[in-house]
């Protein structure tokens, strides 16, 4: 038992949150020690953050490591060990130590869900405390720095550096707002500001005769190569506590349907320069609702399990940062998510039915704002297909569908059987049902096409099939069934609810294996996990029977693996949102805590250091391919 609590104290994350704001400006740790490595953007690339004490003409790192002219990194330097680390919800805190000064590092940035103007400012805090520890007079410094690659993405773009009322800021000399489209890519337009009285461009490099760091005020009135010259945004104060802030001016956020949208803030805030003003006075303000919001988090989170109050504090941040929240030019609120490392496309519907469950317990009018753009393609001239779309776009421009044009690729069934289930979860959570009157049109037509193929889906892509493409998917029917009964709910149509009813008694009849149930209809030796089914239980549509739910769970309990519950009898894939949901399916508490356990054990053993992926071995801890994606906020559904 004592090792067991002894691990549950020692978290290791794969991946821990420094600045998380939105899909450009997100930088982690994927170190154990924060000057175990370089600081980095979620896709990997490095993002260099550093800061250190200098103390008597020492350099003492505390975060990143530094490169000398080849890029190669330098290890010489002295670091103050590392004694902890806290990840909350909103702070991530780390505490330091040596013989001479104790110091803490906070990172928060505030992305208050029920606060939005809040959470749209694309911007971060840093605290930070110096205590020296013996009666002997040093001359002491704080310093801190970031780099000028986190505003461009090509290794031969220049910056230009430049000062501003409350601080510096650096930005590609060649702006081309919203000039790129994609998946593995950074930002390179807009401003990165480094905001702090006693703020300064810097070259700082490695005196490798003697072992130390030195710097020299940079020129500003050159241009330089943000990777290959190690000129950066830097503090250097005496200050013994203070905060820094960091933040980005992109500009323009989202391209929609031609239109250049700005970010959310601008709305209450008026200008980059007064968000600015106004985040840096009322820090302290800010900084005691994150607290507060954190320990109310983590406390409701520890009641369902340690390990699951670990895991929730840990993703919260990633989940939001996956997004970026604007106002379209009607005044509708969007809150557009990204798939980070899957394809890039923008406010993908099967991503965003997963990540609903946060949303819908702090903002449910955010996932109104994250189906507004499929009904905006739905509505377009474009559009021309008797099913659901699939996104709005290519991150961060957003014009019409970006996936797979032809439908046989395509997945109608999973995006008709979507749409209508958020949007009736949607409007059971607001207690009216307005978003599905003034698109009854479309979720009708969309229900007659599941009526039509969604019982048996024949040979539709699912997406889940990561082993290929099944046809005949049985939880992809289970999915269409909830849905043509979520919109008979929803407009109390009889026609609907009927058929959902016959289609689920054949459901129980046609899957039915002496062990769970089958993966696909005419696949008799298969079987999956169907979490699918929890919102005929969450919106009370009694379209299932009680014992098809007790048999799935103790079918899940004997197909567990090291790490967690594969998906189905295709491959070891487990995917970490799906299994949140199985844990809703009965009240088997010692199931939820042995699902949490096992993802717990995942995130903190596997070797690939990445935000935490919802793809990976059961048996072998190891990820495939996605990180940062904004589909865990799924594992809310405890919560929610």
């Amino acid at each position: 038992m004592q090792n067991t609590k002894q691990k549950k104290s020692n978290f290791r994350a794969s991946a821990v949150p420094l600045v998380t704001v939105d899909p450009y400006f997100s930088i982690w740790s994927f170190s154990d020690t924060l000057y175990g490595d370089a600081t980095r953007h979620w896709t990997g690339r490095e993002n260099r953050m550093n800061a250190g004490i200098i103390i008597d003409n020492t350099y003492y790192s505390l975060m990143g490591t530094f490169h000398s002219s080849k890029r190669q990194v330098f290890s010489g330097l002295e670091v103050i060990e590392q004694k902890s680390i806290n990840i909350r919800p909103l702070i991530t805190t780390y505490e330091f130590e040596n013989e001479l000064v104790r110091v803490k590092l906070e990172f928060i940035t505030p992305l208050l869900l029920r606060e939005i103007d809040i959470l749209s400012r694309p911007l971060s805090y840093i605290e930070y405390t110096v205590e020296i520890k013996d009666k002997n007079v040093h001359d002491v410094r704080f310093y801190f720095d970031i780099s000028p690659e986190c505003c461009v993405t090509d290794w031969t773009q220049e910056v230009e550096l430049k000062s501003s009322e409350f601080g510096i800021f650096c930005g590609n000399t060649e702006q081309k707002v919203l000039g790129r489209t994609g998946d593995n890519i950074c930002i390179d337009w807009g401003y990165l500001h480094l905001i702090h009285k006693d703020a300064r461009f810097i070259q700082r490099g490695i005196d490798l005769y003697k072992c130390r760091f030195v710097m020299s005020e940079a020129d500003t009135k050159k241009t330089y190569n943000a990777f290959n010259e190690a000129v950066v945004m830097a503090v250097v104060t005496e200050e013994m506590s203070g905060v820094i802030a960091i933040a980005y001016d992109d500009i323009k956020s989202i391209e929609y349907f031609g239109t250049h949208l700005d970010d959310f803030y601008k709305e209450s805030d008026g200008s980059f320069n007064n968000m600015v003003k106004k985040a840096v006075s009322q820090y302290r303000e800010i900084k005691k609702k994150c607290v507060l919001f954190s320990e109310e988090l983590s406390e409701e989170a520890s009641k369902v399990s340690t390990e699951y109050e670990k895991i929730i504090s840990l993703i919260y941040r990633q989940v939001i940062a996956a997004h970026k929240l604007v106002h379209d030019t009607d005044g509708n609120i969007l809150f557009i998510s990204k798939e980070c490392f899957s394809n890039g496309c923008a406010a993908t519907l099967d991503v965003s039915y997963p990540s609903m469950p946060m949303l819908l317990k702090y903002n449910p009018e955010l996932v109104k704002g994250m189906l507004l753009p499929i009904i905006k393609v739905a509505r377009s001239g474009n559009w021309d297909k008797e099913f659901a779309p699939h996104d709005a776009g290519c991150y961060p421009c957003l014009n019409g569908q970006a996936y797979e044009k032809e439908s046989d690729a395509q997945m109608p069934v999973e995006e008709c059987g979507n749409i209508l289930i958020m949007t009736a979860v949607l409007c059971n959570t607001l207690g009216n049902n307005d978003f599905a009157e003034e698109n009854e049109d479309l979720l009708k037509k969309w229900a007659e096409y599941l009526i039509e193929n969604g019982y048996d889906p024949g040979d539709q892509l699912c997406t889940d099939d990561f082993a290929g493409k099944w046809p005949h998917n049985c939880n992809l029917s289970i999915k269409s069934i909830i849905a043509i009964g979520a919109y008979g709910k929803l407009f109390d149509d009889r026609r609907f609810t009927d058929i959902a009813k016959k289609y689920a008694e054949l459901w129980v009849k046609d899957t039915y294996a002496e062990k769970g149930t089958l993966l696909a209809f005419d696949r008799k030796d298969t079987w999956s996990i169907k979490y699918n089914i929890i919102w005929d239980k969450l919106l009370n549509l009694g379209l299932f029977p009680k014992e098809v739910y007790k048999k799935e769970v103790e079918a899940y309990k004997a197909k567990m693996c090291r790490y967690g519950v594969p998906l189905d009898c295709r491959s070891d894939y487990a995917k970490t949102d799906w299994q949140a949901w199985t844990t809703v399916m009965t009240e088997d508490s010692e199931y939820t805590e042995m699902v949490y356990r096992k993802i717990y054990d995942y995130i903190n053993e596997t070797v690939d250091r990445a935000p935490v992926s919802d793809w990976y071995s059961a048996e072998r801890g190891r990820q495939y391919v996605f990180q940062n994606r904004s589909v865990l906020g799924a594992l809310f559904i405890n919560i929610m």
